[in-house]
């Protein structure tokens, strides 16, 4: 590696919010401990990236504005659907894959992070000479017998099929890889011709690279038969905005009466989302709770309140989970990892309601900890199951199963820990 005054480190994450918003927090306390960072992503974060201290390189395509496409709406659904949204959608993906590896390549880094939408950054490390290290939101890469890949809402299927699970995932991985480089098979044929696979990602001196786990040991115990290089280092969270100052209206709101309930589905599209929040509004009519509503664009709208409702719900367009989670009695969510632990984060139980994905994972994984109602997929909602699992979710073995959850969060290593970790990999020899 070239020394520099400062390690250069570039980090590579793709999709919507909830998977940028932690490498943003990594690098945020990357930059704090002394290094320069290059955040490259979609469009649409470059803000967020700008204000944690770091340099905002994005590739051409916004996952937020594709998400509202109405196929790739009615693709994640389901498996068959995220199959053919993915193939007709190849050639974006294979211009991400060029770019990410010119942004490689220009950047020159002394390190490497990516997530598993960016395992061309595998080659931007071998041809470079820099360590190159996956990294992942969700139990995806590491093969256990504790349970199944945390995609595809498998069951546990016991040790020998749970292990299993792991090979066929990257099997599809690697099926849909050799299709996506195709872009790059003669300008990097050297690199794609080296031994192994780019989900693994690389380490100069021939070791395997340190594969990092960012999900806490509260939710998935550390698997006592992990490959040595899998470690495990907690959530990445985003600090509370010391800066963030609420409507009037909502301060009001939550200073009127008992903490509320939280609904809001985060980036998640439904296929009717007035029948969504028409569900929502009348399971809320049958409990009587005070909650807030996040319409924004997760599948919930809805600009006026119905009669009964105008004292006990509030309607609101997004806040920052971080400021608003600690001033609620629960959250319902979709059951993406960052939703999830953030809830956690504060003590606060969670309904899930999953789409896709690993979204049933983590609801699975909730319930199984105690700190909620066993998840009701979001295709089965209800008004009487959900109103059932709203008053259950009030219940005080969910918050303390939570406030236990929360302490162990606690003392995990986080983004800060991770940081020190790399910042000594990527320290000049």
């Amino acid at each position: 590696m070239r020394p520099y005054p400062r390690p250069k480190i570039l980090i590579a994450t793709l999709g919507t919010r909830g998977d940028v918003q932690p490498y943003v927090a990594l690098a945020e306390e990357l930059t704090l401990q002394g290094a320069d960072v290059i955040l490259s992503t979609g469009e649409g974060f470059e803000d967020m990236i700008e204000h944690a201290g770091a340099r905002a390189r994005p590739v051409s395509v916004n996952y937020q504005a594709l998400l509202q496409q109405e196929d790739i709406r009615a693709a994640l659904h389901s498996l068959k659907g995220m199959l053919r949204a993915a193939r007709q959608n190849y050639a974006l993906q294979q211009r991400i894959v060029k770019e990410l590896w010119r942004i490689g390549l220009e950047e020159e880094p002394d390190l490497v992070l990516f997530n598993l939408k960016a395992t061309v950054m595998t080659l931007v490390g071998r041809r470079l000479g820099v360590p190159a290290l996956p990294t992942s939101l969700q139990p995806v890469l590491a093969p256990t017998a504790d349970f199944p890949l945390a995609l595809f809402g498998l069951p546990d299927m016991g040790a020998f099929f749970n292990r299993r699970s792991y090979g066929f995932g990257r099997l599809l991985m690697k099926a849909g890889l050799g299709s996506l480089f195709k872009p790059l098979k003669q300008e990097a044929a050297r690199e794609l011709s080296v031994a192994g696979s780019t989900i693994d990602g690389f380490q100069p001196d021939g070791s395997k690279a340190l594969s990092l786990q960012a999900f806490s040991r509260a939710l998935v115990p550390t698997p006592a038969d992990w490959p040595s290089q899998f470690r495990q280092c907690g959530y990445w969270f985003t600090l509370p905005p010391a800066d963030y100052e609420p409507p009037d209206d909502l301060r009001n709101f939550l200073a009127a009466g008992a903490p509320p309930v939280y609904l809001g589905f985060g980036s998640m599209p439904s296929k009717n989302p007035q029948e969504l929040t028409n569900t929502v509004l009348s399971a809320l009519m049958q409990t009587g709770q005070r909650a807030i509503l996040a319409t924004g664009w997760g599948g919930l709208t809805g600009d006026r309140l119905p009669d009964g409702l105008a004292e006990t719900l509030f309607l609101i367009d997004k806040a920052p989970h971080s400021w608003l989670f600690p001033r609620c009695a629960g959250v319902v969510h979709h059951g993406g990892a960052g939703t999830t632990h953030e809830a956690l984060r504060w003590g606060r139980p969670s309904l899930v309601c999953p789409v896709f994905g690993d979204q049933p994972f983590w609801g699975q994984r909730v319930h199984g900890i105690g700190a909620g109602p066993e998840p009701i997929p979001q295709k089965k909602l209800r008004v009487d199951n959900l109103a059932r699992a709203l008053k259950e979710l009030e219940h005080p073995d969910h918050r303390d199963a939570a406030g236990k959850a929360a302490q162990v969060m606690a003392g995990e290593p986080g983004a800060k820990g991770t940081a020190e970790q790399i910042l000594a990999l990527a320290a000049p020899d």
